[in-house]
């Protein structure tokens, strides 16, 4: 990988952070397809200087892994919570026809 394709995935991690701090899941989802080609483009040898900045993108990977988990978990509550009113209006119209 070349300087300039390591340097494009930093900024493109960043980017994927504050997109995803913003609640744009969309946006972050394309991040993240235009980020992964350069990142599994990564060579074994690497000066100290590249070093550095992968292990920078991986910090913001774990920072990455915990919100998409916190932002699922909250899409998983959401969803049971619409389900359980569904249901709880779906008996309450039952019970209305039985009238």
């Amino acid at each position: 990988m070349s300087n300039e394709s390591l340097t494009r995935a930093y900024e493109l991690t960043r980017t994927l952070v504050a997109a995803l701090d913003a609640g744009d899941f969309t946006f972050a989802a394309d991040l993240a397809e235009e980020r992964s080609p350069l990142l599994m483009s990564l060579q074994r040898e690497q000066t100290a200087e590249d070093l550095a900045i992968i292990r920078e993108i991986m910090a913001m990977n774990e920072s990455i892994a915990g919100k998409a988990s916190a932002a699922r978990d909250a899409i998983v509550a959401s969803h049971t919570d619409a389900r359980q009113r569904v249901s709880a209006a779906r008996q309450y119209l039952s019970t209305g026809q039985i009238r």
